[in-house]
């Protein structure tokens, strides 16, 4: 039997996110009366067409995304085009792709939630304690297992990063379970106590340099401190932290079977989709501000991401599924030209502008740039996507 690559889930994947991305804008501009001439699966040259009414609905040769063509998108003299619409109709109409793109993800996190799944559950132990950190400045140590977090019980990792992720900047209470100490041994658990220690989780953790002699306590840590927190680390290397500063491990791990009901999984659906959105803003504000890797890649490298997820089973597929729709509404709405958010943010110029408009000659300079700009790092991360790939290196692991 012919076994299929599993890199190729990528392609259904991501023609579907991009056809519903475009079906947003198909479906609002209808609603507001645009004149749509053709709404296609996929790219040309087409394959096959099928045209009821005004509009031609054609399935296209290369088979990822879609596209909407509207008349008259910097023409404003045709009263049905898309440039004759009010400020908010054109915003709605940018905007509702991204949107459906988040919708998409909430929808897959409530089918997930819905749907009888397995999740370790266990106790969150702290393996090791970072010097100079919040979790050591509050007494805790290797061995303490977290048994909640400002009352909120902790029993997955999913959930301790929620939690942290929610308690940024704030003063945090932990409820800790200790095992007596017999000189260096850890006693049974039948002669654990329960403590509770306060600490404020760091918004943006450090990044210190291993080095043999610290000159800089900010920014530098000594190779034993270093090794103390994790044995791996050598002179050279950067150690990094977590918030709180601790490594944590599941102890008494077990499988447990788990649905929500509806009522249940629709606000839980869209926390998730909260918890997405906040690690990518923390994800990109590191980034913008001390350069940390915000972990980009290419085309060839979400093959690969799909590739070794579909190997792990279904249910990480189609969670896959949801942070790639995310993450394709999230770009859609920064102001890069040639995207929607580029193109929103021409009309927020206009509206700034009171209703005047940016040159189209001048528009459409921007976006052809920003198009090449775009292409050229998609190159850029795909070549570095490739070498990673020929190294061996997993993207997951």
């Amino acid at each position: 039997m012919l076994s299929i690559p599993s890199w190729l889930f990528v392609i259904p994947i991501l023609a579907s996110l991009v056809l519903v991305h475009e079906l947003g804008h198909f479906l609002t501009a209808k609603l507001f009366n645009i004149k749509v001439t053709e709404f296609g699966f996929g790219f040309p040259p087409k394959i096959w067409g099928y045209k009821k009414g005004e509009t031609e609905y054609t399935v296209n040769l290369i088979p990822i995304g879609g596209f909407v063509k509207m008349v008259g998108e910097e023409d404003p003299t045709d009263s049905r085009s898309f440039a004759a619409q009010s400020i908010p109709k054109r915003l709605i109409v940018l905007a509702a792709g991204p949107l459906m793109n988040l919708l998409t993800a909430i929808a897959i996190f409530f089918i997930l939630l819905i749907t009888p799944h397995q999740e370790y559950e266990g106790t969150i132990t702290i393996t090791n304690v970072a010097p100079n950190s919040p979790a050591m400045s509050a007494g805790l140590q290797p061995g303490d297992n977290i048994i909640a977090i400002n009352n909120n019980s902790i029993g997955t990792t999913e959930e301790l990063i929620e939690q942290i992720q929610k308690n940024k900047s704030q003063e945090t209470t932990l409820n800790i379970q200790r095992n007596l100490m017999i000189g260096n041994v850890r006693a049974s658990p039948e002669f654990s106590h329960n403590t509770t220690v306060t600490l404020t989780p760091r918004s943006n953790p450090p990044k210190l340099k291993v080095v043999e002699q610290v000159y800089d306590p900010n920014n530098e840590i000594s190779l034993t401190d270093a090794k103390s927190y994790n044995s791996n680390l050598e002179v050279g290397d950067t150690m990094t932290q977590g918030s709180m500063g601790i490594i944590i491990g599941l102890s008494n791990p077990r499988i447990v079977e788990k649905k929500l009901n509806i009522i249940e999984a629709i606000p839980e659906s869209f926390n998730q989709l909260f918890n997405v959105l906040t690690l990518t803003y923390t994800g990109l504000t590191n980034w913008s501000q001390t350069g940390d890797d915000p972990g980009f890649t290419g085309p060839i490298g979400i093959a690969q991401i799909t590739g070794e997820v579909a190997e792990i089973g279904l249910s990480p597929l189609f969670q896959l599924t949801a942070l790639i729709s995310i993450s394709l509404g999230i770009l859609n709405l920064l102001p890069i030209p040639a995207l929607d958010g580029g193109r929103l943010a021409f009309i927020a110029i206009e509206a700034v502008r009171g209703g005047k408009r940016v040159s189209p000659r001048i528009e459409g300079i921007i976006h052809m740039a920003g198009f090449i700009i775009l292409i050229s790092l998609i190159v850029l991360m795909s070549y570095f996507d490739l070498a990673r790939i020929l190294t061996g290196e997993s993207i997951i692991n």
